[in-house]
């Protein structure tokens, strides 16, 4: 995925600056052996040196999509990566004539920081392998905030020469877990310290189209008791603390003609799931 990162910036440059490149373009350490890619033209180097989780960005949780075939996806969110590039230029020689390398330098630099300025999140027409599709969209910061780095320690560290250098960083998403499939629990025995045993079931309510696709909000009652119920965003709904017996449930839906079930509490195979018809 990191290397992926590296053809997109390539892909952005040459968005920017056409193809063939204007200038050439490295991704090696810029310390006191770095040499320009060629003589004839400037190098634009791009120096990953920094790769740390963002935490603030990351979600925890599971998100947990129920399917009609009475199982359950579980998938856990991407951690969230920040990747942080330093750029910097180098002039092999006089390559625009009548400018100073230095100003070759300082001028390839300006013109790669309003480039990048440009796009707060990477162009999905430059993303490549891994980062295609991503969501959300890859931020980026094309200058970092005051105290991220000292340059004069990175450049100490590198035993490179201190020189001008353009901070860039872009958060991408990293998929660590892959996503689990399983059996959705129905039927939970809770027992209470008087030697009392009660259930918690659960169910989903189905259209009848095919194929079916939940129903949310969608109104359950249990008739012996009186207990309702609503279902989620997913047609999923949780009958709690349940004694052992047949009970009779009214199902309604709006834009769907009510439904009847009868039920066995706890149920020795299948599931509680219901479906209604338009």
């Amino acid at each position: 995925m990191i290397s992926d990162l590296d053809r997109t910036l390539e892909n952005l440059f040459k968005l920017e600056f056409s193809t063939p490149l204007p200038f050439d373009l490295s991704f090696a350490i810029p310390d006191k052996n770095f040499t320009p890619v060629s003589n004839a033209k400037n190098t634009l180097n791009c120096y990953l040196y920094d790769i740390r989780e963002d935490r603030e960005l990351r979600q925890v949780a599971p998100r947990i999509r129920h399917t009609a075939a009475g199982f359950a996806e579980k998938e856990y969110p991407p951690a969230r990566i920040k990747l942080s590039y330093c750029l910097t230029a180098w002039s092999p020689a006089q390559v625009t004539a009548g400018t100073p390398p230095a100003l070759d330098e300082h001028s390839l630099l300006s013109q790669i920081l309003k480039a990048l300025l440009k796009y707060p999140t990477l162009p999905e027409a430059t993303l490549v392998g891994l980062l295609v599709g991503q969501q959300p969209p890859l931020p980026t910061t094309a200058v970092l905030p005051d105290g991220i780095k000292n340059s004069s320690d990175f450049w100490n560290a590198i035993s490179g020469q201190l020189r001008p250098s353009l901070e860039y960083s872009v958060t991408i998403s990293l998929d660590y877990q892959a996503k689990v499939t399983g059996p959705v629990v129905h039927t939970m025995q809770v027992d209470v310290y008087d030697g009392e045993s009660f259930y918690v079931i659960g169910g989903t309510v189905f259209n009848s189209a095919n194929p079916p696709t939940p129903i949310a909000n969608a109104w359950v009652r249990v008739v012996q008791t009186e207990q309702t119920y609503v279902t989620d965003g997913e047609g999923r709904y949780r009958i709690d603390r349940i004694l052992p017996g047949s009970y009779d449930l009214v199902i309604r839906g709006v834009g769907f003609q009510e439904g009847t079930r009868n039920i066995q509490v706890p149920l020795t195979s299948g599931n509680y799931d219901i479906k209604l018809v338009p």
